[in-house]
């Protein structure tokens, strides 16, 4: 037998059940927030340390025990696409295997599964130097009213402002918690916007409820397996987030998907990797 794996089997074995029964103690008290241990945190920060997983980022003490969701993404045809931005303009229509392109002399916008939209305005050119940036973003924020989308629950991911530009990036989220499939990346500058990529959702629904794992669960799932000696990688952040699943409709001929659902996780980025673990059941549903 291999002791020094047997070990770490142990380890990791009295470390879940440990947070185990705290977590089932606190979810028990509290309907809304989970508390972590701080001697937990340490005793998986040195445990995970011996598998050269070093942790730089902050691991979350309370965690918010969140829903799924039902979801429909805002849905852009033909029409809706010409309204807004060819009309009374003549433009060339080409149809793609996931959805069509639409490009007038300036203007080009394809649209794929019909809500993802990437926009470009050749006539709005990038100068090499310093912006308003009121302005910018006022003209990013009037492109965003034009497409009409519910944006009760935005907020912004991040704000560059560059030579000749401000770059924005909105996100969605539910309860404080973001919903990283749905997205608004918009650069502008003082005449109008140059590009912008446009995926979001109509609406929000919660679902059901279940308890959620802590996310040193989560941590553990991700690099428990991990052998020892591996090369270093560095956990740079931790957060709550949302990953989307397509509804399957029974017939698929022709039919846009446009509904599906939302299922909390645990969002592990590293220096490598960015790993989602399922708060609910602690499955890999992808790592990017």
């Amino acid at each position: 037998m291999d002791w020094n794996k047997a070990k770490n089997i142990f380890i990791a074995m009295f470390l879940i059940i440990n947070i185990f029964l705290s977590y089932q103690l606190y979810t028990i008290s509290r309907n809304q927030y989970i508390y972590i241990d701080e001697k937990e945190l340490q005793d998986i920060k040195r445990y995970l340390g011996e598998k050269n997983i070093q942790i730089d980022a902050a691991i979350p003490d309370r965690v918010l025990i969140a829903p799924s969701l039902k979801v429909k993404y805002h849905e852009f045809d033909i029409k809706k696409i010409e309204d807004i931005f060819f009309d009374s303009v003549e433009y060339e229509l080409t149809p793609t295997s996931q959805g069509f392109n639409m490009k007038g002399n300036d203007i080009s916008v394809e649209v794929i599964n019909g809500f993802d939209v990437s926009y470009q305005n050749k006539a709005v050119l990038i100068k090499q130097t310093d912006v308003n940036e009121e302005k910018c973003i006022t003209n990013a924020y009037n492109f965003i009213n034009r497409l009409q989308l519910n944006t009760g629950s935005q907020f912004t991911k991040t704000k560059e402002i560059g030579k000749g530009y401000v770059r924005l990036v909105l996100g969605q989220e539910y309860n404080k918690i973001s919903v990283d499939s749905s997205q608004i990346e918009i650069i502008a500058t003082e005449e109008g916007v140059v590009e912008a990529k446009v995926k979001w959702l109509e609406w929000i629904k919660p679902d059901k409820r279940y308890n959620v794992i802590t996310p040193v669960m989560a941590l553990l799932k991700a690099y428990g397996d991990r052998t020892e000696g591996a090369e270093v990688t560095v956990v740079k952040q931790i957060r709550e987030g949302y990953y989307y699943t397509p509804a399957i409709p029974d017939d698929l001929s022709g039919k846009l998907i446009l509904e599906g659902s939302l299922s909390p996780m645990w969002v592990i980025q590293s220096d490598k990797t960015e790993i989602y673990i399922n708060a609910y059941n602690e499955n890999f549903e992808n790592v990017k």
